[in-house]
């Protein structure tokens, strides 16, 4: 008994231990891809941002060549005027020397002469000046567009350097997720693997203690060709697909696959009284379903022209119990 106790009791520790290892890593690779997920949201921010910096820089560019466009179009109306001016400068200093150089000329006339020749420099000079004006806003604005293009290619190699650190980690990220969604299947296994392991503790190796039943239970199936009677449980040999039904009321605490042992449903009916069926069925009911006696559990199966197995096991107290003193005479009249 001691023994027993001591070898239960390593193996629910190594069940535990064997779940809890890969749940820390499902939880290790869950908090590396939430931080993964916050770092590629930051990056995609990032990128949006630099975006409509990008964006805004080419529109200023855009702008500032309209803005070139139209002063190198006044520039060249400009330049026009100042040739005009120097033209008309000319013809009226020629104009002042001939009048200068002529006797006959009159004193007044040459005063004149002399006027218009002041006020064509005059103009001139403004038409220098402001050819002057126009060329160095030219020049600004050539300078402010070089450094404006400047700026648009390096936000361009910006935005490909994040592009590339976004692939990067996107791949990371996915690498991450899908080694988390194989942790989570290894969890799940692991989980279901330690249920399995307590309905197999259920249906372990246990003494077999005979005395007087707390109850009688109905027979789970009523076509039947014959049975046996072990020690522990009830074998029923039948050939026709039937129902399995409850043989009394209760909760399933199990219904399933159970490994080597094949699909088995466990009742638990109250007072530590629990009833097992297992053989080659079709489940009809799930984990912590009600049932009352006589309600469908599942279906018999046979795929082969030889009779098949049910088994039936009364347990209390998680001991195996001599179920053939439980059932009622009627539930095996056929012995």
């Amino acid at each position: 008994m001691r023994l027993s106790l001591i070898l239960a009791l390593t193996i629910s520790i190594s069940a535990s231990a064997a779940v809890r290892r890969p749940t820390d890593e499902l939880a290790r690779y869950r908090t590396e891809v939430m931080e993964m997920g916050a770092r590629l949201s930051t990056l995609e921010k990032e990128i949006g941002s630099k975006n409509n910096l990008y964006l805004s820089s080419i529109e200023q560019i855009k702008q500032f060549e309209g803005d070139i466009k139209l002063y190198r179009e006044a520039l060249k109306k400009k330049q026009v005027e100042v040739l005009s001016a120097q033209a008309e400068n000319k013809r009226i200093l020629k104009n002042y020397l001939l009048e200068s150089e002529n006797e006959t000329t009159e004193p007044w006339q040459r005063k004149v002469h002399l006027e218009l020749l002041k006020q064509a420099q005059n103009k001139l000079k403004n038409k220098e000046t402001e050819l002057a004006s126009f060329n160095a806003k030219v020049a600004e604005f050539d300078v402010k567009l070089v450094d404006l293009r400047k700026n648009e290619e390096e936000l361009s190699q910006v935005i490909q350097e994040l592009e590339a650190r976004k692939k990067t980690a996107m791949d990371s990220y996915l690498t991450k997720v899908e080694k988390k969604k194989k942790m989570e299947s290894v969890v799940q296994v692991k989980k279901l693997e330690k249920r399995i392991a307590v309905v197999k503790k259920e249906l372990s190796v246990a003494p077999v203690i005979e005395k007087k039943p707390d109850r009688f239970f109905h027979r789970p199936v009523d076509d039947y060709l014959s049975f046996t009677a072990s020690p522990k449980g009830v074998t029923f040999k039948y050939q026709s697909a039937q129902p399995v039904k409850a043989v009394g009321g209760g909760k399933v605490v199990f219904a399933g696959d159970l490994a080597a042992y094949g699909q088995v449903v466990l009742i638990d009916h109250g007072n530590d009284l629990r009833t097992v069926l297992l053989g080659k069925m079709n489940v009809r009911v799930k984990k912590n379903d009600s049932v009352h006696d006589g309600d469908i559990l599942a279906y018999t199966l046979n795929d082969t022209a030889e009779p098949q197995n049910l088994y039936f096991e009364v347990r209390k107290k998680n001991t195996a119990q001599n179920t053939i003193l439980w059932l009622e005479q009627s539930g095996v009249s056929k012995i």
